[in-house]
Order: C-alpha cells, then sequence, then structure tokens
C-alpha cells in the first residue's frame, strides 16, 4: 500500500514538473517573440527616418510632415532649471497647411544654417497645426547670436525607449523573484492564481464617487498581484484613480504612478498634488508640462534649502578648473604642481557637490509618497533602486505590453486603467504586428482576470449618443448620470444626425505619395450643415473629424480660406488625435465612397467607437451608405441613428 502510494506521489509529482517545463517554455518562447516584435518595430522606424534623411529633399521631409523650414522664433524663455524653450512657427504655406507629425514628447532637432549648420537637439513641449514649442538644453538666450541665421526643426529616430523595452524583457526573462515570476506566467498562460489579498488595513473611499467607483477602488485594495479598472469613455477613470491612490497612502510606503504618455502622467501629478498627496514628477525635464514644473526633480532641488551651498561648491570647482587652465606664458615646474593641485582640487569640489547633490536626490525620494512617471521613465537612474507597493498604469489601452513590463517589474502588484475597446496604441511595422506587439496586457488579460471591474456611470453624453457604442462595445452596461439626464439641451433638433451621401458622387480621392484618402465634398455638407445651425453655434466646441490624415488637411485648408467657418470654436483632427477629448458638438466625415464598397481600416470598429464617444450634445455622422452598407457595423449604425436620431440626404443641403 504505501509502495503504490509512493509510486503515486511520484507520478503526480512528474506530471506537475512536465506540466511546469511547459508552461516555462511556452512562456520563453512568447517572449523571445516579443524581443523580435520590438526589434521589427525598431527596424522599421529606423528605416523610415534614414530613407527620409537620405534620399528625400527638404520639401518632401516638409511634406512627410517630419521638417519645418525656415521657421520663425516666436517666443523663447527658460523653463524647468536651465533650459531653455523655443516656439517656433512655420514661414512657408507648405508647412503650415500640410499634416505634420509632432507630437509632445517626441525627439528632435532645433538647427540654425550659418556658415557652417549648428544644431540642437529637444523635446517636443507643444504642438499644434501653426506652432510647434521644442526644449532644448543649450543656453540661446544669453547667447542669442547663436541663433543668428535660417532656422528649421526636424523629428529625429530616438532608439531609446526600444532599447529600454528590450532591457526590461530580458529582465523580465531571468527574473528569479516569486512576485514576478507569477505575473509572468500568468500574463502569458492568461491565468493568475491567488490574485486575491486578505488585509487588516484600512482605507477610506470618497464618497462623492458613485457605485460602481466606489466598488473599483474597494476590490482593487484587494488585489495581489493584478487588477485592472476598465473606464469606458466619460466614466471618470482619472477620478477614481485619484480616490484609489489617496487610499492606498494612507498605508503604503511607496506608489508608482504611470502612463505612456506625458499628458497624462502630468494630469495625475497635477490631480494627485491637489488632493494633498506628496508627489514627485519624474523623467526628462524637456519632456514634463510647465504647469507642474514645481513637482519635477530638478525643481524641488533647487528650491531645497540645502541647494545653495551645493551650487556654491560647484561654482568653486568651476572657478578652479578655470584658473587651472588659464595659460601662462612662463610655465615651470612649480606652475607645473601648482596646475596639478588646482585640478586635484577641482575634482575634489565637483565629487563633493555631487554626493551632496546625491543625498540631497535620495531625502527628496524618500519624502515623496507618489512618483510620477512615463512608461519609459521606469527606467530612469534615480529610481532604478526602489520598489513599490503598488504600480498604477494609466491609459494601459495604448501601452505596449513591454512598455507596461518596465514599470510592473518594479512593483509588488499593479492596477490597470484603461478601455481595451478604444484605440491600440500605434504599430508602425507589419511584421511586428503580426509578432503581436499591438497587442496589450489589457487585452489579453480583460476577459480572463476575475479582478477587473467596470466603471458604468458616464458624464458626457447625451443619452442617445451613447447608445450605440453603449449597445455594441459596452453590451449595454453603461448608464447616463443623472446630472447629464437633467441638463439643459443648447441645440435644438435630435442628438445624433447621419447624412447619407449615398447617389451624390461624391467619391473618394486617394494620395499616391502618402496613400491617404480625402473628400472634400463630405466637407462641404458639413460646412452647409454648419451655417444651417445659426446663431446656435455661438459659444459651443465644435470638433471635426476624420480617420483619414488627408482628409483632415483639405479640412483645415478649406476652413482657412473661410471667415463665416473660422470664426467658430472649431477644432479638426483625426480620430486618433481626438481620443481622451470632448466637444459639445462632433461632425465624423467618413470619408469612404467606392463602386467596390471597399472601407479599408474603417473595420477597425474601436476607432468608431472613439469616433462616437467625443460629442455631448450633438453627434453629425456624415457618410456614404452605398458603400458602408457592406459592413453589419455600418449598417447597424444607420439603423440605430434612424430609431434614435434623423437620418437625412445629402441632398438637402445641395440646395444652399
Amino acid at each position: 500500500m504505501v509502495s503504490q502510494f509512493c509510486f503515486l506521489y511520484v507520478d503526480i509529482l512528474s506530471s506537475y514538473l512536465i506540466l511546469l517545463q511547459l508552461h516555462m517554455s511556452e512562456s520563453k518562447k512568447r517572449y523571445d517573440q516579443l524581443l523580435d516584435a520590438i526589434e521589427a518595430e525598431r527596424s522599421a522606424e529606423e528605416k523610415y527616418f534614414q530613407e527620409l534623411s537620405s534620399s528625400k529633399s527638404v520639401k518632401e521631409r516638409i511634406a512627410a510632415g517630419v521638417l519645418w523650414y525656415p521657421v520663425e522664433i516666436t517666443k523663447k524663455h527658460y523653463t524647468i532649471g536651465e533650459h531653455v524653450e523655443l516656439e517656433l512657427t512655420p514661414m512657408t504655406p507648405a508647412a503650415s497647411k500640410g499634416r505634420n507629425s509632432f507630437k509632445v514628447g517626441a525627439s528632435a532637432i532645433f538647427y540654425v544654417n550659418r556658415d557652417e549648420r549648428i544644431e540642437y537637439k529637444g523635446a517636443i513641449s507643444y504642438a499644434s497645426r501653426k506652432k510647434v514649442r521644442i526644449i532644448i538644453t543649450a543656453d540661446v538666450i544669453s547667447k542669442d547670436h547663436m541663433l543668428n541665421g535660417t532656422c528649421g526643426i526636424e523629428l529625429i529616430y530616438d532608439d531609446r525607449p526600444y532599447r529600454v523595452m528590450k532591457d526590461t524583457v530580458r529582465q523580465l526573462m531571468k527574473a528569479k523573484e516569486p512576485t514576478l515570476q507569477v505575473l509572468r506566467d500568468g500574463i502569458s498562460q492568461q491565468k493568475i492564481q491567488h490574485n486575491k489579498r486578505y488585509t487588516e488595513e484600512q482605507w477610506s473611499i470618497p464618497d462623492y464617487l458613485n457605485p460602481s467607483q466606489q466598488e473599483a477602488i474597494n476590490q482593487c485594495h484587494q488585489v495581489e498581484r493584478l487588477g485592472i479598472i476598465h473606464g469606458p469613455p466619460g466614466t471618470g477613470k482619472t477620478t477614481t484613480l485619484v480616490g484609489l491612490i489617496s487610499g492606498l497612502a494612507h498605508y503604503e510606503k511607496k506608489i508608482l504612478v504611470t502612463a505612456p504618455s506625458n499628458g497624462a502622467v502630468d494630469l495625475l501629478a497635477r490631480r494627485l498634488h491637489d488632493a494633498g498627496l506628496s508627489v514627485l514628477r519624474i523623467g526628462n525635464v524637456t519632456r514634463i508640462g510647465d504647469s507642474i514644473a514645481h513637482l519635477c526633480l530638478d525643481e524641488q532641488l533647487r528650491s531645497h534649502k540645502d541647494w545653495q551651498h551645493i551650487k556654491q561648491v560647484k561654482i568653486e570647482a568651476e572657478n578652479a578648473r578655470n584658473e587651472a587652465s588659464k595659460y601662462k606664458r612662463k610655465f615651470g615646474s612649480q606652475e607645473r604642481q601648482n596646475r596639478g593641485l588646482l585640478y586635484k582640487e577641482a575634482r575634489q569640489l565637483s565629487n563633493w557637490a555631487r554626493d551632496l547633490e546625491d543625498r540631497l536626490t535620495d531625502i527628496i525620494m524618500d519624502g515623496a509618497k507618489v512618483i510620477c512617471t512615463t512608461l519609459i521613465g521606469c527606467a530612469h537612474p534615480s529610481i532604478a533602486h526602489l520598489r513599490f507597493d503598488t504600480v498604477i498604469i494609466d491609459e494601459a489601452s495604448q501601452a505596449l505590453e513591454a512598455e507596461s513590463w518596465t514599470a510592473m517589474v518594479r512593483g509588488d502588484r499593479t492596477i490597470m486603467a484603461g478601455d481595451h475597446r478604444q484605440l491600440p496604441p500605434t504599430v508602425k511595422s507589419k511584421k511586428a504586428e503580426d509578432l503581436g506587439l499591438a497587442e496589450t496586457i489589457l487585452d489579453r488579460m480583460m476577459d480572463h482576470l476575475g479582478e477587473s471591474y467596470m466603471l458604468d456611470t458616464q458624464y458626457r453624453m447625451h443619452p442617445a449618443i451613447l447608445g450605440y457604442s453603449n449597445e455594441h462595445f459596452y453590451e449595454g452596461k453603461l448608464q447616463t448620470a443623472d446630472q447629464v439626464m437633467e441638463r439643459q439641451h443648447p441645440l435644438e433638433g435630435e442628438p445624433v444626425v447621419f447624412i447619407d451621401t449615398a447617389g451624390c458622387g461624391f467619391d473618394e480621392q486617394q494620395n499616391q505619395e502618402t496613400r491617404s484618402r480625402s473628400n472634400k465634398e463630405e466637407y462641404f455638407i458639413i460646412r452647409e450643415h454648419i451655417l444651417s445651425m445659426g446663431d446656435q453655434l455661438e459659444g459651443i466646441s465644435i470638433g471635426v473629424i476624420s480617420p483619414y490624415r488627408d482628409q483632415v488637411s483639405v479640412i483645415r485648408r478649406e476652413i482657412e480660406q473661410d471667415e463665416q467657418i473660422r470664426a467658430l470654436d472649431i477644432d479638426v483632427n483625426s480620430i486618433d488625435g481626438f481620443q481622451g477629448q470632448e466637444k459639445d458638438v462632433i461632425y465624423i466625415s467618413l470619408v469612404r465612397s467606392n463602386d467596390q464598397g471597399e472601407i479599408g481600416f474603417l473595420k477597425d470598429y474601436r476607432r468608431l467607437n472613439v469616433a462616437l464617444t467625443r460629442a455631448k450634445y450633438k453627434l453629425i455622422i456624415v457618410g456614404d451608405m452605398a458603400t458602408l452598407g457592406g459592413d453589419e457595423k455600418y449598417t447597424q449604425l444607420a439603423e440605430y441613428v434612424e430609431q434614435a436620431g434623423t437620418y437625412r440626404s445629402a441632398w438637402e443641403f445641395m440646395t444652399y
């Protein structure tokens, strides 16, 4: 009997070990593939910039949206630390009217063409169609002559994010810590066991939050490894995160708050500071917004009472170095000895200043309860040695998996917040996409994790605007807050309108260089609808959005030449560029109109969901149902508008 039991035990143990090895093998294979995907994306971006710089003319690079030349410096001022921010506007219509790829946080060079080209590397701190700001480290204000010449700004290839992601994945694959192994293999297998924490800790939950927000916070306090807050549009995701982090701060020593974009991190840092928490913003100072400059490490160092002493030591070191390097006509053994002593003194003073600064940095870091940085910023040397009780990742639906791991490897548990029904991260390489780079951890785990909590009350849209997305993307689980139901509607007519251009001959046009598409006639219908609303739109914010960048460029050019429309509060952008924003009125130009019924990437329904959930009071969709009607989702959309709103023909607007 005993021997039989022993054999049975050995069999069970052997089976377990075989299964464990199989899972480990599958996990390794998956993360090897993730490394290949990162390399494919890095290679594609490098190749893109190499081709632009080597084979494209200045005119072609301007058309591609990566270069403005020449530019005018309209403002210059000091910003965080000793950095300088330059505001630049293009001096040629081709640059200001065309598309541009400048985005906040992107690496760029500002250059001056004189007898020879002088370059200053920096990062974009603000970007719009007609204006860009770049922060650089060179003090070109006190040395104003350095700016004499014809200036330009150009985006450049930056491989640092890819290096950080690769290093993180390799670290993850070699991890020996049980906490990290459980999370790594759990995400690989889409199953995390023992994910509930039984704690005696007490936390408070703000009573101004709605029941679903309170429940999400309460449950996230009890998560052991990974939790998800699913925040559909307008449901108060940021407010919920601030409530959660405020509660965590009562009993945890260190909390890491991250997101893929600087804008999202800055917003959370500001909101957490306003909530009374001790917040430190870490990262490249050229990428941190002015509104939270006082929260960044550089500024907190400079405002500390001990900084003046450190600054004085640095000055003494610089004076000793300058004295040692002075030219002397008579240079004997005594002079040589004195020079050596001065250089030694300079080195000792510099080392002392560095030690003092490191100690002061540690004091500030230790005093901060909440540290905020981007996902790539988690590799910053100042926090490399820190361990966090909880990691918060906002905008997790737009974070590459490898990006997310840069934060997750530094914490005991992770809470992600986002909406997997909206746009995924941008992946340029088809090979990288095929290897799975676009799949986020949120995508992967949402339907496989019990510790996922949905915010179910939205505060943005008229319920008729919400209706289609609620039914087709959120399983009808969203409800509209009472204050939205009760607020006064400032515009006449139904909140949802579809204007069908079928039969009007509004054929789409394709740009052979950019491969993007446009449909100028759709904009003219939008224009006529705007004019038909008359004075109703006074003081109303309007957004005109399209999935195609060429259509965005066409609409912007038309509006610039139209005094009636230009006088309104109107913003034109791609759907991707509008994610996270809202307007009182939204117009959507769907563009596609062809005899073949081809709709291209309009089949990415997450993009459609983003477009449909930006408007507060009125949503107007313009499209050709003869083309779109071959797709079930767009047929259902048209049917929904017929039932819940107003369905009109574009012919009605062609008589104005």
